[in-house]
């Protein structure tokens, strides 16, 4: 008997329980990128690299705190790295709308 899944009666494990569908996992991962993304936008905007450099940390700090507490959807490197550069990309959206916007005297 495997802990993966239920067996089929040959002793294979059924196909249907290896795939697994999108749920809340997914959408909690996807609501996490627009969280971070909109707090690089206004990190951009508001804040200059040191608070980028900080934030970054949090999210390694974070994403080992999560790892290290055991909760689902432990994040893997590549789910780190895609976080930071979300992070990033965001921060130097907001930097680029932060200058737009001094610019033209907002």
């Amino acid at each position: 008997m495997s802990t993966l899944g239920p067996e089929a009666p040959d002793g294979t494990l059924c196909r249907s329980e290896l795939i697994r569908p999108a749920g809340a996992l997914e959408i909690s991962v996807l609501m996490t990128i627009i969280a971070l993304a909109a707090a690089g936008v206004l990190m951009g905007l508001w804040f200059k690299a040191p608070a980028l450099i900080a934030a970054t940390a949090l999210l390694l700090i974070g994403s080992f705190a999560w790892n290290g507490f055991g909760f689902p959807g432990h994040v893997t490197v590549l789910k780190f790295l895609i976080l930071a550069f979300v992070l990033a990309g965001a921060y130097t959206v907001g930097l680029f709308l932060s200058v737009r916007w001094t610019q033209t005297g907002g």
